[in-house]
């Protein structure tokens, strides 16, 4: 399959994502740390000074996924990544594109993701996409589906994990 990588240029192709992950019953582990996510917060998390916000379709423009890559200190950047139900068949090879695309457009040395323990699949998935488990932050992040603090899953990403992966 061949991934189509661009960064939205309109808000309403900003706000897709939204309304797919809320249409998919994905918020809850999208936006884990909020018990209600709205657009207006949607919005001011991937406001354009905040970072950059990718999608990803195929070829016949079906939206398969997202990420979030915001700056986090000198040039590593914190990345967020989200899969469509249409994409998960392919969230490995989609994620490395999204990945590959950060380390060529933006000043990125690194990718960091905090990954909420309770989110298995995605932490289970995060090494075949280059990632490596630095650590366990016990109680880093808040859950709000459980009113509660869970372990957080630190994994980094550079150009060389990605190619070896």
């Amino acid at each position: 399959m061949h991934f189509h990588y661009y960064e939205p240029h309109t808000q309403a192709l900003r706000d897709k994502p939204f309304y797919l992950m809320r249409e998919q019953g994905l918020l809850p582990y999208a936006m884990s740390s909020l018990a209600h996510p709205t657009l207006a917060l949607w919005r001011s998390i991937t406001a354009k000074e905040q970072g950059h916000l990718l999608l990803c379709e195929d070829d016949k423009g079906l939206m398969l996924g997202c990420a979030l890559f915001t700056p986090f200190r000198g040039r590593v950047w914190e990345c967020d990544v989200t899969g469509f139900r249409a994409g998960f068949a392919h969230a490995v090879p989609m994620a490395q594109g999204g990945m590959a695309w950060a380390f060529e457009h933006l000043d990125c040395a690194a990718l960091l993701s905090l990954c909420p323990y309770p989110n298995r699949h995605a932490w289970r998935i995060a090494p075949a996409c280059g990632f490596i488990l630095r650590g366990i932050l016990p109680y880093a992040l808040w859950w709000a589906a459980k009113e509660r603090f869970v372990p957080a899953l630190e994994l980094v990403a550079s150009q060389h994990s990605l190619e070896q992966a």
